[in-house]
């Protein structure tokens, strides 16, 4: 009997100033509907990652939902991964944040999963860069999943690919399907089904409920379909016989061949045309030069969580005013820009020891990034 095995990682994720009432909406249209899929359907398996700022607000308003994934894990139902606790484009910070990023996120996935340990991690936005390869590997984990469009070769769901020089494996997600709804992808393979393959999807979670109604109910019937077997990354990895090392090239799930050809694999989040994004990456080296300076701040946790909460990769993805798939929005966001401006500025003020010239040259930088901001909205996107 011919099957397609299907491999599906979902990553969850809110920015940590995220409004309550968004992340309960979110909350019952996605995360319980996923919940809801793995409880009626036991053999279904799936590799999530849930970043930890996100674990951390599901505690205060939706402990239910905490518990539920408790039970998945410990079913070895749903496997979970690693990452950056407050979801940076890790590639664009230095090692010693990226390090602080990632041992903040296991402590949090310790908090609510306390025998957890992960062998898989997720970057960001699927940003990888060499650099942030090894110190992931360094760290003990062993595995990444990424884009095709990080590797020069085509890629082979039946190899099992590592980085040459790291040995760090590699999955890679079919990016065609992913950007679409997979399961509704799946459900056509299923119908005309005439050899095994192997489906290899990366998607935010959220696309399951919230931002697509399923009112065909493709996913229940593919995951009840005799003709297919899921799997985690890990169960997927061990199936592997063949190996084989690759190399790499920076990018991001969100990457076009273009942007590589250019060398400009972050440009979605660091656009040096993008005056706005300028700003906002300025702000965040003030900031983090002056946290270095004054570590024995009495307000320096303060500044610190401010500073944490403005590097998401939100701020500077919504002011990069694209449209990288039929599933995602315009990535424009005036607020969004605020909120994390916002933070940026905070890390800043609260730093009780600054100088007033230090304080001044933030407030600078934030006027800058609202003043072109809104400026743009009212002449561009405001009808």
């Amino acid at each position: 009997m011919k099957k397609i095995i299907w491999v599906n990682f979902l990553h969850i994720y809110q920015p940590p100033w995220q409004t309550v009432g968004v992340v309960q909406q979110i909350a019952s249209q996605s995360y319980e509907y996923l919940v809801y899929l793995f409880k009626k359907y036991p053999k279904y398996r799936a590799t999530i990652n849930i970043s930890g700022c996100l674990l951390d607000m599901l505690f205060e308003i939706r402990p239910d939902l905490i518990k539920e994934l408790q039970k998945l894990v410990s079913r070895k139902q749903i496997e979970l991964t690693a990452t950056a606790k407050f979801h940076p484009l890790l590639p664009l910070l230095s090692q010693e944040e990226v390090i602080r990023q990632i041992k903040l996120n296991t402590e949090t996935l310790k908090k609510f999963f306390p025998n957890l340990k992960p062998s898989g991690f997720y970057l960001p936005e699927m940003a990888y860069s060499q650099g942030v390869a090894k110190i992931i590997k360094r760290l003990g984990y062993k595995w990444i999943i990424l884009d095709p469009i990080c590797a020069n070769e085509k890629i082979d769901n039946n190899i099992h690919y590592s980085i040459k020089n790291i040995g760090l494996s590699v999955i890679f997600r079919d990016r065609i399907i992913s950007k679409k709804y997979p399961a509704e992808e799946i459900y056509h393979k299923l119908e005309k089904i005439t050899a095994n393959e192997t489906i290899i999807t990366a998607t935010d979670g959220e696309i399951y409920g919230h931002r697509h109604e399923d009112w065909q109910g493709h996913i229940e019937k593919v995951i009840s379909n005799k003709n297919l077997e899921s799997k985690t990354v890990s169960q997927y990895i061990l199936g592997l016989s063949k190996k084989k090392t690759i190399v790499l090239r920076p990018g991001t799930w969100e990457s076009t061949a273009q942007e590589l050809k250019s060398n400009k694999p972050f440009v979605m989040w660091s656009d040096p045309r993008n005056k706005i994004q300028r700003d906002l990456w300025a702000l965040v080296a003030l900031a983090s030069k002056l946290l270095k300076k004054y570590k024995k701040d009495p307000s320096f946790q303060w500044a610190r969580m401010h500073l944490d909460q403005g590097l998401i990769s939100c701020t500077f993805w919504w002011a990069s005013a694209r449209k990288p798939s039929d599933f995602s929005p315009l990535t424009w966001h005036p607020d969004m820009i605020d909120n994390g401006v916002e933070e940026l500025v905070r890390s800043v003020r609260s730093l009780q020891r600054a100088t007033s010239q230090e304080k001044i040259q933030a407030e600078k930088l934030y006027l800058e990034v609202k003043k072109n901001t809104w400026m743009i909205h009212w002449k561009k996107y405001s009808k």
